[in-house]
Formats: structure tokens, C-alpha cells, sequence
């Protein structure tokens, strides 16, 4: 397995240790917790970044917004470290502040 694919299951697996359920929409799998869904990806030129939709609306409409890019030059512990922070922060604090 490359290092792509390894850092991309890793990322993965953060998701469902964090308490995420993986579940499909439009042919796609999402990582959802509470009415956050988010999408993991690797792209080439930018590193590995997660999409984030706020609804299950916007997640059928293809209505994601881009998180931070880590590129893989910054190894894979930086990456999931960065990844795990961004996530935490976009999910967790953004759903503790909305039900404040």
C-alpha cells in the first residue's frame, strides 16, 4: 500500500474513533456526527483535506466546503495530527457552540 492510500485509511479510521458513523449519500461516503458530514480526500496537488457539509441537504446537494490542505511532504503524523485538530474544531467545537 502507498503512503496515499495508507494516510487516506488512517483518516478513516480517526473518523470512526472519534465517534463518526459512515454512511453513504449520493454514492459517496460520508463520515457524519451529529448533522456534520464530511469527506476525506487526496489530491495531488494540494495533499489530503476534508469536505464538510453542515446538513444532510447541503450533502445531497454536493454543498461542501473545503477544510485545510496537508500536503504529504509533512509526513504522516503531522498530517493526522493537523487533520485530527482541524476536525475537533470544525465539528466538536463548532456543535458545542451551537447548542450554547
Amino acid at each position: 500500500m502507498n503512503d496515499t492510500k495508507k494516510i487516506l485509511n488512517e483518516i478513516k479510521s480517526l473518523f470512526l474513533r472519534l465517534g463518526f458513523q459512515k454512511i453513504e449519500v449520493n454514492d459517496v461516503i460520508n463520515y457524519v456526527y451529529g448533522n456534520t458530514y464530511c469527506i476525506p480526500h487526496c489530491l495531488q496537488r494540494l495533499g489530503f483535506l476534508i469536505e464538510y457539509a453542515d446538513s444532510l441537504e447541503e450533502a445531497q446537494k454536493n454543498w461542501y466546503e473545503d477544510g485545510d490542505s496537508f500536503p504529504l511532504e509533512m509526513g504522516e503524523e503531522a498530517i493526522l495530527a493537523g487533520l485530527e485538530k482541524e476536525i475537533r474544531h470544525e465539528v466538536f467545537d463548532k456543535q458545542q457552540i451551537n447548542k450554547n
